[in-house]
């Protein structure tokens, strides 16, 4: 395989001879990403780079985690298998241990799933609104031929640290050939008051060690932050605080969103956001590239082992090469100091929108990393902490609380005196780090330029929000 593989395209196959487990491809993956780190400002969040392998084996463990639970939950099915491992030269992609057997994270999320008896908190949603309750579907697990004892327990803690006590309830009676117990349907939780990470348990008396621990992010995609009247500099003193849309950004003008981002920008406005037009004053302008011929979804470069999915699941398909562009005015605007949000969220619109800027001045653009090849191969985004990421996870790569598909995600390789990246983007088997959300200037106007596919509609929201914010602070 090795002697057949592309390096230039690939980089398998770099390493000489008698040389297995890709020994040269990973010492330059690895000195290409520490070299990005300390480059971009993401040594504090990876202090070691190998925190960003074990905590993007979490992100793999955690998926692990829920697949088993619903094959377990589901008594009509009768069997499943995990991805173990392969047995070549080649780096394991999508198995749950690497070629030399190693874990590649802590593997609890999976082994503690597959005890005999296990209860399980099934959410309904990795992310939840600041104030809104989580909902849950209740059961225990029981591979045994006898009864589990004991009282079963649904509790949480905080992120403050608080132990927030649901509800108990009697283990249920034990049936033969049933093997999945459904407790409670859609139990719903007390409003949820903190921003941040809760720790849901799910417990059996007689059996402390088989707890399940669900994590569930809350944040509130409406935060209440100091506000005043007026565009300019902040009035000395305390200020009142209210929801994002008393920010005194009074006149957003978009070009070429989608629908779906407009009635996001409306509800978090309280007003829908004005069409933009050359010529006028605006506080910020937002704009995708997307016209009349762009495309505003995309396909991977690889769809093996996808076509026998329904089109629901493998999504739409690009039918025109036609890139995105920033409207007439637009860059004359910024450049004048008026802030710019760039949210081309696929690959055609995205290269349109980075070459226009870049041609202007506002960096240098190379291309993009690329997609993840094939499904199996998969790629991966991490993010540092900065206000656009202001109560979202931070500091590790973007897992299963912001569900951005994997399958729309690329990154930007930009360089430039302005240039901040806060959310990194790459794939396997690539040397190559790229931009997903990064932050630059094109004469006196502020840029955010956001390639990351949407989000969890809650995350979302929150990053719009963030974007807006900062883009006028």
């Amino acid at each position: 395989l090795h002697e057949l593989a592309d390096p230039r395209g690939t980089g398998i196959g770099n390493q000489p001879a008698n040389t297995s487990y890709d020994l040269k491809d990973h010492q330059e993956i690895v000195a290409a990403y520490d070299k990005f780190l300390d480059k971009w400002g993401f040594r504090a969040a990876f202090p070691a780079t190998e925190k960003v392998w074990t905590s993007l084996g979490k992100k793999c463990y955690d998926t692990w985690q829920n697949y088993m639970e619903n094959a377990r939950i589901s008594d009509e099915l009768d069997f499943c298998a995990i991805s173990g491992w392969e047995s070549t030269a080649i780096e394991n992609h999508s198995g749950i241990v690497d070629n030399l057997r190693n874990f590649k994270s802590d593997p609890t999320p999976i082994s503690a799933t597959l005890l005999p008896v296990r209860p399980v908190a099934k959410q309904r949603a990795m992310c939840t609104a600041l104030g809104e309750g989580a909902t849950f579907d209740l059961y225990l697990l029981n591979d045994t031929d006898k009864a589990a004892a004991g009282t079963l327990s649904f509790t949480a803690v905080s992120p403050s640290g608080k132990l927030i006590k649901f509800a108990e309830f009697p283990a249920p009676e034990w049936k033969r050939d049933q093997f999945s117990y459904l407790v409670k349907e859609a139990f719903v939780t007390p409003k949820l008051t903190e921003e941040g990470m809760y720790k849901f348990k799910f417990a059996i008396s007689s059996m402390p060690s088989a707890t399940q621990t669900k994590e569930i992010w809350v944040v509130s995609p409406l935060p209440e932050w100091p506000c005043y009247s007026g565009i300019g500099p902040l009035p000395s003193g305390p200020l009142p605080t209210g929801p994002c849309h008393a920010i005194a950004y009074k006149k957003v003008g978009t070009s070429g969103i989608s629908v779906a981002l407009h009635k996001q920008l409306s509800a978090l406005l309280g007003a829908a956001p004005q069409e933009f037009k050359p010529g006028e004053k605006y506080d910020v302008i937002v704009s995708s590239g997307i016209t009349a011929k762009a495309a505003a979804t995309q396909n991977s470069g690889d769809t093996t082992g996808l076509e026998a999915q329904p089109a629901s699941v493998v999504g739409p398909v690009v039918t025109t090469a036609q890139v995105g562009v920033l409207a007439d005015g637009i860059l004359d605007a910024v450049r004048a100091g008026t802030p710019l949000l760039a949210i081309p969220q696929a690959d055609a619109l995205s290269d349109g929108v980075a070459k226009q800027l870049a041609a202007a001045g506002a960096f240098t653009y190379n291309g993009s990393v690329g997609d993840f090849r094939a499904p199996w191969m998969g790629n991966w985004y991490f993010v540092r902490k900065h206000p656009l990421y202001d109560g979202l996870p931070v500091d590790q790569p973007m897992g299963i609380h912001y569900q951005a598909k994997g399958r729309e995600s690329n990154g930007l390789l930009v360089e430039g005196t302005n240039v901040e990246i806060i959310a990194a983007y790459s794939r396997d088997h690539d040397r190559r780090i790229g931009a997903g959300t990064f932050t630059t200037k094109l004469g006196a106007g502020k840029v955010v330029y956001h390639r990351v596919p949407e989000m969890h509609p809650v995350m979302q929201a929150r990053f719009l929000a963030n974007a807006l914010r900062w883009l006028v602070g």
